[in-house]
Protein backbone atom coordinates (compact mmCIF):
# COMPACT_ATOMS: atom_id res chain seq x y z
CA UNK A 1 0.00 0.00 0.00
CA UNK A 2 2.70 2.28 1.02
CA UNK A 3 4.66 1.51 -2.45
CA UNK A 4 1.34 2.71 -4.26
CA UNK A 5 0.92 5.93 -3.03
CA UNK A 6 4.85 6.40 -3.16
CA UNK A 7 3.78 5.60 -7.13
CA UNK A 8 1.35 7.86 -7.34
CA UNK A 9 2.87 11.00 -5.58
CA UNK A 10 5.76 10.29 -8.42
CA UNK A 11 3.55 9.95 -11.04
CA UNK A 12 1.23 13.24 -10.10
CA UNK A 13 4.47 15.44 -9.27
CA UNK A 14 4.66 16.56 -13.37
CA UNK A 15 0.63 17.21 -13.51
CA UNK A 16 0.47 19.23 -10.42
CA UNK A 17 4.06 21.03 -11.50
CA UNK A 18 1.91 21.88 -14.76
CA UNK A 19 -0.75 23.12 -12.52
CA UNK A 20 1.05 25.50 -10.57
CA UNK A 21 2.84 27.13 -13.78
CA UNK A 22 -0.57 27.68 -15.01
CA UNK A 23 -2.04 28.94 -11.81
CA UNK A 24 0.98 31.62 -11.77
CA UNK A 25 0.62 32.29 -15.72
CA UNK A 26 -3.01 33.66 -14.72
CA UNK A 27 -2.06 35.06 -11.81
CA UNK A 28 0.39 37.36 -13.69
CA UNK A 29 -2.09 38.08 -16.24
CA UNK A 30 -5.12 39.31 -13.73
CA UNK A 31 -3.00 41.91 -12.60
CA UNK A 32 -1.76 42.84 -15.87
CA UNK A 33 -5.72 43.50 -16.70
CA UNK A 34 -6.21 45.82 -13.49
CA UNK A 35 -3.27 48.52 -14.35
CA UNK A 36 -4.28 51.95 -13.25
CA UNK A 37 -5.27 53.30 -16.95
CA UNK A 38 -4.37 56.53 -15.29
CA UNK A 39 -1.19 55.65 -15.56
CA UNK A 40 -0.58 54.80 -19.12
CA UNK A 41 0.14 57.39 -21.26
CA UNK A 42 0.14 57.79 -25.49
CA UNK A 43 1.96 60.46 -27.78
CA UNK A 44 -0.99 63.54 -28.94
CA UNK A 45 0.03 66.44 -31.52
CA UNK A 46 -1.59 69.25 -30.87
CA UNK A 47 -2.31 72.46 -33.11
CA UNK A 48 1.23 73.43 -32.67
CA UNK A 49 2.89 70.45 -33.99
CA UNK A 50 4.14 70.04 -30.35
CA UNK A 51 4.08 66.33 -29.75
CA UNK A 52 3.40 65.53 -26.32
CA UNK A 53 2.79 62.34 -23.84
CA UNK A 54 -0.66 62.54 -22.33
CA UNK A 55 -2.39 60.52 -19.87
CA UNK A 56 -5.26 58.22 -21.37
CA UNK A 57 -7.09 58.36 -18.47
CA UNK A 58 -7.46 62.65 -17.76
CA UNK A 59 -9.35 63.58 -14.71
CA UNK A 60 -7.59 66.70 -13.65
CA UNK A 61 -7.48 69.60 -16.33
CA UNK A 62 -6.12 73.37 -15.98
CA UNK A 63 -6.67 76.37 -18.15
CA UNK A 64 -4.23 78.55 -19.70
CA UNK A 65 -6.29 81.80 -19.72
CA UNK A 66 -10.07 82.57 -20.15
CA UNK A 67 -10.40 81.50 -23.88
CA UNK A 68 -9.50 77.81 -22.43
CA UNK A 69 -11.91 78.05 -19.16
CA UNK A 70 -14.45 79.34 -21.37
CA UNK A 71 -14.53 76.00 -23.67
CA UNK A 72 -13.73 73.50 -20.91
CA UNK A 73 -16.64 74.40 -18.85
CA UNK A 74 -18.95 73.64 -22.13
CA UNK A 75 -17.12 70.32 -22.61
CA UNK A 76 -15.48 69.19 -18.85
CA UNK A 77 -16.30 71.14 -16.04
CA UNK A 78 -16.38 68.70 -13.46
CA UNK A 79 -12.44 68.10 -15.14
CA UNK A 80 -11.57 71.37 -13.99
CA UNK A 81 -8.94 71.83 -10.98
CA UNK A 82 -8.71 75.85 -11.32
CA UNK A 83 -9.58 78.92 -13.34
CA UNK A 84 -7.75 80.98 -15.00
CA UNK A 85 -9.69 84.65 -12.65
CA UNK A 86 -12.17 85.25 -10.25
CA UNK A 87 -15.65 84.38 -12.29
CA UNK A 88 -17.40 87.84 -13.48
CA UNK A 89 -20.64 88.70 -11.22
CA UNK A 90 -22.34 88.32 -14.63
CA UNK A 91 -21.25 84.89 -14.67
CA UNK A 92 -21.97 83.68 -11.42
CA UNK A 93 -25.79 83.35 -12.44
CA UNK A 94 -24.96 80.53 -15.22
CA UNK A 95 -22.04 78.75 -12.95
CA UNK A 96 -22.85 76.16 -10.77
CA UNK A 97 -22.44 76.68 -7.23
CA UNK A 98 -19.41 73.60 -7.27
CA UNK A 99 -17.16 75.89 -9.52
CA UNK A 100 -17.36 79.33 -8.22
CA UNK A 101 -14.71 78.75 -5.93
CA UNK A 102 -12.58 76.86 -7.67
CA UNK A 103 -8.51 78.16 -7.43
CA UNK A 104 -7.45 81.04 -8.96
CA UNK A 105 -4.48 79.55 -11.43
CA UNK A 106 -3.73 82.78 -13.77
CA UNK A 107 -3.21 83.33 -17.21
CA UNK A 108 -0.45 83.05 -20.23
CA UNK A 109 -1.51 85.62 -22.32
CA UNK A 110 -3.66 88.97 -21.53
CA UNK A 111 -2.52 89.77 -18.04
CA UNK A 112 0.15 87.58 -17.91
CA UNK A 113 -0.07 86.39 -14.20
CA UNK A 114 0.01 82.42 -14.64
CA UNK A 115 0.65 81.15 -10.87
CA UNK A 116 2.87 78.17 -10.82
CA UNK A 117 3.03 77.07 -7.09
CA UNK A 118 -0.68 77.39 -7.36
CA UNK A 119 -1.04 75.07 -10.55
CA UNK A 120 1.49 72.36 -8.92
CA UNK A 121 -0.73 72.95 -5.25
CA UNK A 122 -3.76 71.92 -7.97
CA UNK A 123 -1.84 68.58 -9.60
CA UNK A 124 -3.36 68.69 -13.06
CA UNK A 125 -2.35 66.20 -15.60
CA UNK A 126 -2.35 68.56 -18.50
CA UNK A 127 -2.83 71.86 -19.27
CA UNK A 128 -4.80 73.34 -22.36
CA UNK A 129 -4.70 76.17 -24.08
CA UNK A 130 -7.51 76.92 -26.64
CA UNK A 131 -7.61 79.44 -28.82
CA UNK A 132 -5.38 81.74 -31.65
CA UNK A 133 -2.31 80.36 -32.65
CA UNK A 134 0.12 83.05 -31.71
CA UNK A 135 3.55 83.41 -33.09
CA UNK A 136 5.24 82.16 -30.25
CA UNK A 137 3.26 79.46 -29.55
CA UNK A 138 5.57 76.65 -29.99
CA UNK A 139 7.66 78.48 -27.91
CA UNK A 140 5.82 79.62 -25.34
CA UNK A 141 3.90 76.06 -24.68
CA UNK A 142 7.52 74.39 -24.42
CA UNK A 143 8.54 76.55 -21.87
CA UNK A 144 5.45 76.34 -19.40
CA UNK A 145 6.47 72.79 -19.93
CA UNK A 146 9.50 72.60 -19.02
CA UNK A 147 8.91 74.44 -16.09
CA UNK A 148 6.14 73.24 -14.20
CA UNK A 149 6.86 69.29 -15.64
CA UNK A 150 3.19 68.99 -16.46
CA UNK A 151 1.86 68.22 -20.13
CA UNK A 152 1.06 71.69 -21.66
CA UNK A 153 -1.29 71.45 -25.05
CA UNK A 154 -2.44 74.04 -27.54
CA UNK A 155 -5.77 73.47 -29.58
CA UNK A 156 -6.46 76.27 -32.04
CA UNK A 157 -9.82 77.55 -32.37
CA UNK A 158 -11.04 80.10 -35.18
CA UNK A 159 -14.53 80.23 -36.09
CA UNK A 160 -13.90 78.17 -38.88
CA UNK A 161 -12.29 75.32 -36.99
CA UNK A 162 -13.75 75.17 -33.16
CA UNK A 163 -15.43 71.87 -34.12
CA UNK A 164 -12.66 69.98 -34.77
CA UNK A 165 -11.27 71.45 -31.59
CA UNK A 166 -13.86 70.11 -29.40
CA UNK A 167 -13.92 66.80 -31.28
CA UNK A 168 -10.10 66.69 -30.47
CA UNK A 169 -11.32 67.84 -26.88
CA UNK A 170 -13.55 64.95 -26.69
CA UNK A 171 -10.92 62.34 -27.68
CA UNK A 172 -8.70 63.73 -24.54
CA UNK A 173 -10.61 64.05 -21.81
CA UNK A 174 -12.67 61.32 -22.82
CA UNK A 175 -15.86 62.80 -23.44
CA UNK A 176 -16.74 61.82 -27.28
CA UNK A 177 -20.54 62.44 -26.99
CA UNK A 178 -20.47 65.88 -25.93
CA UNK A 179 -17.41 67.03 -27.84
CA UNK A 180 -19.75 65.96 -31.03
CA UNK A 181 -22.38 67.61 -29.72
CA UNK A 182 -21.17 71.05 -29.68
CA UNK A 183 -19.09 70.35 -32.77
CA UNK A 184 -21.76 70.15 -34.42
CA UNK A 185 -23.76 72.98 -33.12
CA UNK A 186 -20.52 74.78 -33.72
CA UNK A 187 -20.25 73.30 -37.70
CA UNK A 188 -24.18 74.14 -37.90
CA UNK A 189 -23.75 77.84 -37.04
CA UNK A 190 -20.68 79.06 -38.99
CA UNK A 191 -22.01 77.27 -41.82
CA UNK A 192 -24.96 79.19 -42.08
CA UNK A 193 -23.54 82.29 -40.76
CA UNK A 194 -20.73 81.82 -43.99
CA UNK A 195 -23.68 80.75 -46.50
CA UNK A 196 -25.88 84.01 -45.36
CA UNK A 197 -23.12 86.45 -45.66
CA UNK A 198 -22.36 85.09 -49.48
CA UNK A 199 -25.96 85.62 -50.34
CA UNK A 200 -25.96 89.37 -49.03
CA UNK A 201 -25.81 91.59 -52.05
CA UNK A 202 -25.02 94.53 -49.74
CA UNK A 203 -23.33 93.81 -46.47
CA UNK A 204 -23.60 97.54 -44.56
CA UNK A 205 -20.66 98.85 -43.16
CA UNK A 206 -19.84 98.20 -39.37
CA UNK A 207 -17.36 99.58 -36.71
CA UNK A 208 -17.48 97.98 -33.09
CA UNK A 209 -16.20 99.99 -30.58
CA UNK A 210 -15.55 99.74 -26.73
CA UNK A 211 -14.28 101.16 -23.61
CA UNK A 212 -15.99 103.60 -21.73
CA UNK A 213 -16.18 106.41 -24.05
CA UNK A 214 -16.33 104.20 -27.11
CA UNK A 215 -12.81 105.11 -28.21
CA UNK A 216 -11.41 101.80 -28.57
CA UNK A 217 -12.09 99.87 -31.93
CA UNK A 218 -12.33 96.02 -33.05
CA UNK A 219 -9.35 96.28 -36.21
CA UNK A 220 -10.38 94.58 -39.48
CA UNK A 221 -8.41 91.48 -39.91
CA UNK A 222 -7.35 90.68 -36.35
CA UNK A 223 -8.65 87.33 -33.72
CA UNK A 224 -11.38 89.41 -32.21
CA UNK A 225 -12.68 90.60 -35.33
CA UNK A 226 -13.94 87.83 -36.94
CA UNK A 227 -17.61 87.65 -36.58
CA UNK A 228 -17.79 91.66 -37.95
CA UNK A 229 -15.68 91.02 -40.81
CA UNK A 230 -17.83 87.56 -41.82
CA UNK A 231 -21.05 89.15 -41.77
CA UNK A 232 -20.29 92.62 -42.36
CA UNK A 233 -17.90 95.67 -44.16
CA UNK A 234 -15.79 96.28 -41.18
CA UNK A 235 -14.56 99.54 -42.00
CA UNK A 236 -11.93 99.82 -39.11
CA UNK A 237 -8.78 99.42 -41.45
CA UNK A 238 -5.69 99.85 -38.04
CA UNK A 239 -2.37 99.80 -39.80
CA UNK A 240 -0.33 98.61 -36.84
CA UNK A 241 -3.15 97.70 -34.66
CA UNK A 242 -2.62 97.59 -30.71
CA UNK A 243 -1.73 94.05 -29.24
CA UNK A 244 -4.99 92.45 -27.71
CA UNK A 245 -8.41 92.81 -28.38
CA UNK A 246 -9.18 97.09 -29.53
CA UNK A 247 -6.83 99.90 -30.67
CA UNK A 248 -7.20 103.39 -29.59
CA UNK A 249 -8.76 105.30 -32.25
CA UNK A 250 -9.75 109.28 -32.23
CA UNK A 251 -13.33 110.82 -33.26
CA UNK A 252 -12.19 112.25 -36.09
CA UNK A 253 -11.10 108.73 -37.31
CA UNK A 254 -14.55 107.13 -36.29
CA UNK A 255 -16.25 109.94 -38.25
CA UNK A 256 -13.73 109.30 -40.79
CA UNK A 257 -15.18 105.64 -41.19
CA UNK A 258 -18.55 106.80 -40.71
CA UNK A 259 -20.40 103.61 -40.68
CA UNK A 260 -24.03 102.69 -41.60
CA UNK A 261 -24.06 100.48 -38.19
CA UNK A 262 -22.17 100.90 -34.80
CA UNK A 263 -21.69 98.36 -32.53
CA UNK A 264 -20.53 98.99 -29.19
CA UNK A 265 -19.50 96.99 -25.89
CA UNK A 266 -21.60 96.44 -23.07
CA UNK A 267 -19.70 99.55 -20.90
CA UNK A 268 -19.58 102.06 -23.37
CA UNK A 269 -21.63 105.21 -22.16
CA UNK A 270 -20.67 108.00 -25.01
CA UNK A 271 -23.09 110.32 -25.18
CA UNK A 272 -24.76 110.10 -28.51
CA UNK A 273 -26.76 113.32 -28.05
CA UNK A 274 -23.51 114.85 -28.57
CA UNK A 275 -22.37 116.87 -32.05
CA UNK A 276 -19.70 115.12 -32.89
CA UNK A 277 -21.60 111.26 -33.11
CA UNK A 278 -24.39 112.88 -34.07
CA UNK A 279 -22.84 113.88 -37.26
CA UNK A 280 -22.80 109.82 -38.09
CA UNK A 281 -24.82 107.65 -40.53
CA UNK A 282 -25.27 105.33 -37.99
CA UNK A 283 -26.87 107.61 -35.41
CA UNK A 284 -28.68 109.30 -37.38
CA UNK A 285 -30.66 106.45 -38.75
CA UNK A 286 -31.07 104.79 -35.48
CA UNK A 287 -29.06 101.70 -35.79
CA UNK A 288 -27.06 101.44 -32.87
CA UNK A 289 -26.50 98.26 -31.18
CA UNK A 290 -25.12 97.09 -28.09
CA UNK A 291 -23.55 94.08 -27.40
CA UNK A 292 -25.40 91.41 -24.73
CA UNK A 293 -22.72 90.69 -22.43
CA UNK A 294 -24.20 88.21 -19.92
CA UNK A 295 -22.11 85.94 -18.85
CA UNK A 296 -19.50 87.61 -21.33
CA UNK A 297 -19.79 89.72 -24.35
CA UNK A 298 -20.84 87.37 -27.15
CA UNK A 299 -18.94 88.85 -29.99
CA UNK A 300 -15.21 88.78 -28.59
CA UNK A 301 -14.35 89.40 -25.27
CA UNK A 302 -12.82 87.09 -24.72
CA UNK A 303 -12.53 85.72 -28.52
CA UNK A 304 -13.62 82.27 -27.14
CA UNK A 305 -16.92 79.91 -27.75
CA UNK A 306 -19.30 83.15 -26.73
CA UNK A 307 -18.74 84.43 -30.20
CA UNK A 308 -21.44 81.52 -31.62
CA UNK A 309 -23.94 83.28 -30.20
CA UNK A 310 -22.38 86.74 -31.30
CA UNK A 311 -23.01 84.71 -34.75
CA UNK A 312 -26.48 84.74 -34.22
CA UNK A 313 -27.30 87.71 -32.46
CA UNK A 314 -25.82 89.87 -34.92
CA UNK A 315 -26.72 87.80 -37.94
CA UNK A 316 -30.38 88.52 -36.30
CA UNK A 317 -29.80 92.01 -35.87
CA UNK A 318 -28.47 92.60 -39.79
CA UNK A 319 -30.73 90.48 -41.60
CA UNK A 320 -33.55 89.85 -39.63
CA UNK A 321 -35.67 88.86 -42.65
CA UNK A 322 -32.90 87.20 -44.90
CA UNK A 323 -31.35 85.09 -42.03
CA UNK A 324 -34.62 83.66 -40.28
CA UNK A 325 -33.50 83.67 -36.98
CA UNK A 326 -35.28 82.94 -33.66
CA UNK A 327 -32.84 84.76 -31.21
CA UNK A 328 -34.85 82.97 -28.58
CA UNK A 329 -34.15 79.62 -29.57
CA UNK A 330 -30.82 80.47 -30.26
CA UNK A 331 -29.72 81.43 -27.49
CA UNK A 332 -31.42 78.36 -25.53
CA UNK A 333 -29.59 76.06 -26.98
CA UNK A 334 -26.27 77.79 -26.81
CA UNK A 335 -26.90 78.27 -23.00
CA UNK A 336 -28.14 75.00 -22.68
CA UNK A 337 -24.31 73.47 -24.41
CA UNK A 338 -21.74 75.73 -22.93
CA UNK A 339 -23.05 76.65 -19.96
CA UNK A 340 -25.60 73.79 -18.41
CA UNK A 341 -28.15 76.14 -17.68
CA UNK A 342 -31.62 76.46 -19.03
CA UNK A 343 -32.98 79.79 -20.49
CA UNK A 344 -36.78 80.46 -20.63
CA UNK A 345 -38.16 83.30 -22.72
CA UNK A 346 -38.68 85.80 -19.91
CA UNK A 347 -34.51 85.36 -19.25
CA UNK A 348 -33.98 85.72 -22.84
CA UNK A 349 -35.58 88.97 -23.00
CA UNK A 350 -33.99 90.29 -20.28
CA UNK A 351 -30.66 89.26 -21.96
CA UNK A 352 -31.31 91.08 -25.13
CA UNK A 353 -33.29 94.49 -23.57
CA UNK A 354 -30.45 96.79 -23.95
CA UNK A 355 -29.13 95.19 -27.64
CA UNK A 356 -31.04 98.20 -29.52
CA UNK A 357 -29.62 101.78 -28.41
CA UNK A 358 -32.11 103.53 -29.52
CA UNK A 359 -35.61 102.15 -28.94
CA UNK A 360 -38.08 102.25 -31.47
Amino acid sequence: MEDERKMFVNKSNPLLIVLLLLLVLLVGCGQERVENPASETYTFTDSAGRTVELPKQIDRIAPSGGLAQMALFAIAPDKLVGVSGQWKDTALPYVGDQYRDLPILGQFYGMKNFNKEAVLSVNPQVIIDVGEKKATIVEDMDQIQASLGIPVIFIEARLDNTDEAYRTLGKILGREEEGNAIADYCHTIYTRSKELAAKIQHKPSVLYLGGPQGNMAVARGSFHAQIVDLLADNVAVITEPTEGSMSQVSMEQVLAWNPEVLVIAAETEADFSALAWRELRAVQSKRVLRVPSRPYDWMCRPPSVNRFMGLSWLAARLYPEESGIDLHEEMKAYYRLFYHYELDDAACEALLAQDHVFHE
